[in-house]
């Protein structure tokens, strides 16, 4: 965080969300160290603003921020996820398999929030299995195998399948 990088998890459940906590809590977590008053008190006050309006800018659905995260749908925990990181303004974010299990309307939605960030020049670094998800989503695309870069697409009129399985079959 320090560095100005935040990690989505592809594993939203297992090492994403706390699932005991509230929504408030999850986005939380990642800036009480900065909202603290006389180095000890939280400042509830400034984490209510930051997390009403990371509900309000993400369209995160709740009937508040004190409703436990366990409680919303895979989308809307993964908008609270990417709410915690961007509590933080990073200027990195990577997004590991950022839609894998959520239905189709959050993945537009999640989408949406990938292509508000890059245009307000954020740098995400995706990391997908899903090919038509990379070819709709990236100015650039690295395939890897093994640790290693197998092939590089910048010009996005070469963004193809075949061109990615090319790549991918390279060993």
């Amino acid at each position: 965080m320090d560095a100005g990088i935040g990690l989505i998890t592809e594993d939203r459940r297992g090492n994403g969300i706390l699932g005991c906590l509230s929504i408030k809590d999850n986005v939380g977590v990642s800036i009480y160290d900065k909202n603290l008053n006389a180095a000890i008190v939280l400042d509830h006050g400034k984490i209510n603003k930051i997390v009403d309006d990371s509900i309000d800018q993400l369209s995160i659905k709740t009937p508040n921020m004190n409703e436990a995260i366990a409680n919303l749908s895979g989308g809307n925990q993964q908008k609270v996820i990417i709410a915690r990181w961007l509590a933080n303004d990073p200027d990195i974010l990577i997004m590991d398999e950022p839609t894998r299990g959520i239905d189709v309307g959050a993945k537009h939605e999640i989408y949406e929030i990938m292509v508000k960030l890059a245009q307000d020049g954020k740098a995400i670094i995706m990391i997908s299995s899903e090919m038509a998800e990379l070819l709709g989503m990236s100015d650039r695309i690295y395939v890897m195998c093994n640790g290693h870069i197998r092939g590089e697409i910048t010009d996005t009129a070469e963004m193809t399948q075949e061109k990615v399985m090319y790549y991918a079959t390279q060993f």
